[in-house]
């Protein structure tokens, strides 16, 4: 429980720091950098996106060589350096630059405590685990977006990236101090042959796909809100900070219930819980182009982060629990890869929808998205979790 504990607390710092450049990034590019293309907008988060994704593919399996502690504190520098730079810039190209970094930095740190986490702790709460992993990093972005969303109100939208990479030094400071190497060791490798793992690898690839797409569709889902929304609410004339309170809310019950759907999954099995997540968050998605009132929208954005959490967590234990020992990081971060390719295609392909038929479009396509995942879900994934009677 100590190694968890302090694995948890980094992924909080990490989560925080998300969630200031989650939801200010787009204020920030219109506002400060004078962007008014969605299509740019959305490039923002896509190169956040692509960075993170090819960071959680080649890390994840450079960690099952050098060691997840390393992992995580090079993403934490990472981080810190990208966020210094989004408070400095002073044209569009800067902010592209420093989020790259700091994509590169987030992709690093999150696969890390990630593959750490499903190490230390029994198969058998898997889910849990990766349910309270997800909180960290997830109530760790609400308050990143509400807190930042108050400097910015008060300080100007350039503050609260400077925040960034303060709290990414002290996050650095207590993984040195705290975190043990949580890597297996090689002589316990090699009680399975290398045949063997071999061949649990490939025979794993099939049942990937369709978690592959899913991984990939909850991004296409999270876009709107981190890209989209805020633009969408600030035409209701809402301030920065009744913007930051929906998108929180989104975020705040995501992260709160990933423990418990992640529990449920582990007693009641993966895919039915799945499949709910994926069909109840296509529907809610769509309730924001109703109304106007800022309770309501706050409602919905906190209904939509329960129907997330159904498919989010469970979808990285069905991961845990095919990985063969050994192959735990580079098979967790190629499903991040992929999930985090999400981010790269999605605000792109919404803000292309978004710029030529109009902002609401970019609701409706990833809630079909999500529909049609939960089909493939349905038709091409199997049970992982084996329920005891």
């Amino acid at each position: 429980m100590y190694v968890v504990f302090w694995l948890l607390l980094v992924e909080l710092s990490c989560g925080i720091v998300w969630g200031i450049h989650r939801g200010l990034y787009s204020l920030f590019t219109k506002e400060v950098l004078l962007v008014t293309s969605f299509t740019q907008i959305g490039l923002v988060v896509s190169v956040f996106g692509l960075t993170k994704a090819v960071t959680n593919l080649s890390l994840g399996a450079l960690s099952d060589k050098i060691g997840r502690k390393p992992t995580i504190i090079l993403g934490m520098i990472m981080s810190g350096l990208g966020g210094l730079m989004i408070a400095l810039a002073s044209v569009y190209d800067d902010m592209l630059i420093g989020t790259a970094l700091f994509g590169l930095g987030q992709g690093s740190s999150f696969v890390g405590i990630m593959v750490s986490m499903n190490e230390v702790v029994a198969s058998a709460r898997r889910g849990l685990s990766m349910g309270l992993f997800e909180l960290a990093a997830y109530g760790g972005s609400s308050i990143g977006s509400a807190l930042g969303g108050y400097v910015a109100f008060t300080h100007g939208l350039r503050l609260p990236f400077y925040g960034i990479m303060i709290l990414s030094i002290a996050g650095i400071v207590v993984a040195v101090v705290t975190i043990p190497e949580t890597k297996v060791t090689k002589k316990t490798i090699e009680k399975s042959s290398t045949t063997a793992v071999r061949g649990k690898y490939s025979a794993t690839l099939r049942h990937l796909i369709p978690l592959y797409i899913a991984g990939f569709s909850s991004k296409i889902m999270d876009s709107p809100v981190w890209s989209f929304l805020p633009l969408y609410l600030s035409g209701f004339k809402m301030n920065i900070t009744e913007i930051t309170t929906v998108t929180s809310a989104f975020t705040f019950s995501w992260a709160f219930s990933q423990p418990l759907t992640g529990f449920v999954s582990d007693k009641v099995g993966r895919k039915k819980v799945i499949i709910i997540g994926l069909t109840g968050t296509a529907i809610t998605i769509l309730l924001y182009l109703f109304t106007s009132n800022f309770m309501l929208l706050s409602f919905f954005a906190f209904l939509m982060g329960l129907g997330a959490a159904l498919f989010y967590t469970p979808l990285i234990a069905m991961v845990g629990d095919i990985a063969p020992l050994g192959l735990e990081g580079t098979l967790i971060g190629s499903y991040r890869f992929f999930r985090d390719m999400g981010y790269s295609a999605g605000p792109v392909l919404l803000g292309m929808v978004a710029d030529a038929l109009g902002l609401q479009y970019a609701f409706y396509v990833p809630a079909i998205i999500l529909l049609a995942t939960a089909v493939i879900v349905y038709a091409g994934s199997k049970e992982t979790r084996i329920l005891s009677h």
